[in-house]
């Protein structure tokens, strides 16, 4: 692990996922997410398959920028650090939301998920 990584502290996560999030609204970028995104539908597969890869190229050309290898490792290592100082860095955990928000599908519960009647407790209604 390098220098740069090793002082990667909550500044610095606040400023690269400031900067993932803004070179993913760049407009070639958000172009080719929107296309894809539209691809994919919610169909998680279709996400990892036409979404993921792209927003993962764009996170890989900006933590190279902070000392990580722009491959799976530095992708890896930027993750870990990342989700270490969400507990104690409330910022850091509501841009990593965010992030994380690109790679997953809006998810809506399936219909026939929903209860049509009151849950029951050991064969009680509730109140």
């Amino acid at each position: 692990m390098n220098d740069c990584v090793l002082r990667f502290d909550a500044e610095k996560a606040r400023e690269a996922c400031t900067d993932i999030l803004a070179a993913l609204s760049q407009p070639g970028n958000a172009e080719r997410l929107a296309r894809a995104r539209e691809l994919a539908g919610t169909d998680m597969v279709k996400v990892m398959r036409e979404v993921f890869p792209i927003v993962t190229q764009i996170q890989l050309e900006v933590i190279q920028r902070f000392g990580f290898p722009g491959d799976g490792e530095g992708a890896a290592q930027f993750l870990q650090l990342v989700r270490s100082l969400e507990k104690e860095d409330g910022e850091v955990g509501r841009l990593s939301d965010e992030l994380r928000a690109h790679f997953l599908p809006p998810m809506t519960a399936p219909i026939h998920s929903i209860p049509m009647s009151t849950p029951q407790c050991n064969g009680a209604p509730q109140q």
